[in-house]
């Protein structure tokens, strides 16, 4: 049984499937031209199975975001039939509007990464690709009305800042990312959102909030009222955890959105400029040769 839909999860939902919470089989590392991906999970519960991939690996032994193989995961993905990609992600509140709990769906990035491959394409052209809008459209928009549906405080859009990693950033860091228009960040989301499109895969983030960012001040930030029922009785990270609880659930609802809207995005049709000027072979995966393009 193959699926269509993968989701990329940090620690905190990797330990749902270590737990049981979700029910999935474990298949092996694939083989890419960029080397061995992680792990992935095949999670066969609900309307539709999905895929499952730890971007830092299952187990305690986790990779920190910048050993993460981006490139490896997602041509793996896309070699096991996914053409959609949400990835769930903790980060932190730039913007006091926000409160812990809340999720983010945001609509616009600012990637500061500096040590991470950025592209399947580094020695051509093929690279060259419009990166408007960031994410898609359509999947954004079945995770809002999935959100909306199930009564979880959320935030339609907003601007992401994606940092290396893994320290956590200065008080000047943040204020220049707040100038620069950023309300949240976090360590992942880059270079994905740029890799999928190269492989023409819907691709979404979705950010779960944890913590404030630092800024040196003293001040208590805003709170949001009662999440979930005592939700603010409770620390920060619990509030995160409830949040990524909710993960199978909002799944299930976010396949049967799709499902209901049919049709189809442009995701799928970013490399067709190249496909015509290159001469580039249909099936994707004759665009590498041990990691280089043809």
């Amino acid at each position: 049984m193959s699926a269509t839909l993968a989701c990329l999860v940090g620690q905190t939902v990797c330990r749902l499937v270590e737990s049981g919470r979700i029910r999935a089989r474990q298949l092996p590392p694939r083989q890419t031209p960029y080397g061995k991906s992680q792990v992935v999970f095949l999670a066969e519960d609900g309307p539709a199975p999905f895929y499952l991939l730890p971007r830092h690996g299952p187990g305690p032994a986790a990779r920190s975001p910048s050993q993460v193989n981006y490139r490896a995961d997602l041509y793996a993905l896309k070699d096991l039939g996914a053409d959609t990609v949400v990835a769930w992600t903790a980060a932190g509140a730039i913007s006091h509007n926000l409160a812990i709990g809340q999720v983010v769906v945001p609509d616009d990035l600012i990637d500061m990464t500096h040590a991470r491959p950025t592209t399947f394409f580094e020695n051509s052209s093929l690279g060259l690709l419009r990166q408007f809008p960031v994410f898609c459209p359509r999947l954004r928009g079945a995770m809002a009305d999935t959100l909306a549906e199930m009564k979880v405080p959320f935030e339609p859009k907003g601007t992401v800042a994606v940092t290396e990693g893994p320290r956590l950033e200065t008080p000047a860091e943040i204020r220049m990312f707040a100038n620069a228009g950023a309300e949240l960040i976090t360590h992942t989301l880059a270079p994905d959102f740029a890799l999928a499109k190269e492989l023409q895969m819907c691709f979404a983030g979705v950010c779960y909030l944890v913590n404030y960012a630092e800024t040196g001040s003293k001040h208590r930030p805003f709170s949001l009222g009662d999440l979930f029922g005592g939700l603010t009785e409770t620390n920060r990270t619990e509030r995160g955890r409830r949040i990524a609880d909710l993960l199978p659930e909002i799944i299930a609802n976010l396949q049967q959105h799709l499902s209901a809207a049919g049709g189809s995005c442009e995701c799928g049709q970013t490399m067709t400029h190249h496909i015509k000027a290159e001469g580039l072979d249909q099936d994707w995966r004759k665009w590498f040769d041990n990691g280089e393009p043809k």
